[in-house]
């Protein structure tokens, strides 16, 4: 996953879900009813009795309770799975915001003039400084953006800039641009979500004795299934028994000498 366009699917999710929080309860109630209709289901739902609460002091003001069943399901439910689902969409995601910012000079420079660009371009080098040593020259990097010949595309995203530089043969000329856009394609996104997905369906109760080395074997194995599937189990496993017996025959010597 990019990190330019993971970014405009979270920004697409959080406006969806707005939407949604609008307008889903009524097109749910809808779709609940359809399908009552198709099971001969009452599409009613039962009033209960409201709980009294007690008030330990007399100047207590009561909340007014909501006697309608399904306006305290909207209200209740409904509009606090969709709140706590936008919060948490917003708080777990907002990093990679400030990501998609510090690298933005690489994926809106047609929006730039030459002052802005050569400034953000400055900060992007700076962004990839540790003391004294430079990944890129922010000069540069800004003269050879404003070289750029025409692009087949004004909205293209940076894996497809990058391909489109290795596919005309153009890493020579921009090398600063070859570089930066090598480093905004490799970023993660997803990767930390998906190792521990990975590690919770691998070491289960029954795997716990199992140590380190074993389980990030094991996890880069379930990670990468397609290149897993193209290896050889049996040349695998005679590689491996191989080593076992040469290891074997080595301790055996060894064992002989000493009581030699």
């Amino acid at each position: 996953m990019q990190l330019d366009v993971a970014v405009d699917l979270l920004m697409k999710a959080k406006t969806s879900l707005t939407r949604y929080r609008d307008t889903g309860f009524s097109a749910a109630q809808a779709s609940a009813k359809d399908i009552c209709d198709e099971m001969n289901v009452e599409a009613v739902l039962k009033e209960k009795r409201l709980r009294s609460t007690r008030k330990n002091f007399a100047y207590e003001a009561p909340d007014e309770p909501i006697r309608d069943a399904l306006k305290r399901l909207e209200i209740a439910f409904f509009n606090v799975v969709v709140d706590t689902t936008i919060e948490s969409l917003k708080e777990r995601f907002e990093s990679l915001g400030v990501m998609r910012s510090r690298f933005g000079v690489l994926l809106n420079f047609k929006e730039l003039d030459g002052e802005a660009l050569s400034n953000q371009c400055d900060e992007f080098c700076s962004t990839l400084s540790t003391e004294d040593e430079k990944d890129i020259d922010g000069k540069e990097l800004a003269l050879e953006i404003s070289n750029l010949p025409s692009l087949p595309s004004d909205a293209m995203t940076a894996l497809q800039l990058l391909s489109y530089i290795h596919k005309k043969q153009l890493k020579e000329l921009y090398p600063n641009l070859w570089i930066a856009l090598r480093i905004v394609c490799t970023l993660p996104v997803t990767s930390a979500e998906r190792s521990f997905l990975k590690l919770k369906l691998i070491k289960t109760y029954l795997r716990s004795p199992m140590g380190q080395n074993r389980l990030s074997g094991l996890s880069i194995i379930s990670i990468n299934q397609e290149i897993g599937k193209q290896l050889s189990y049996d040349e695998v496993i005679n590689d491996f028994a191989s080593k076992k017996s040469q290891k074997a025959e080595i301790l055996k010597t060894d064992h002989a000498n000493l009581c030699y």
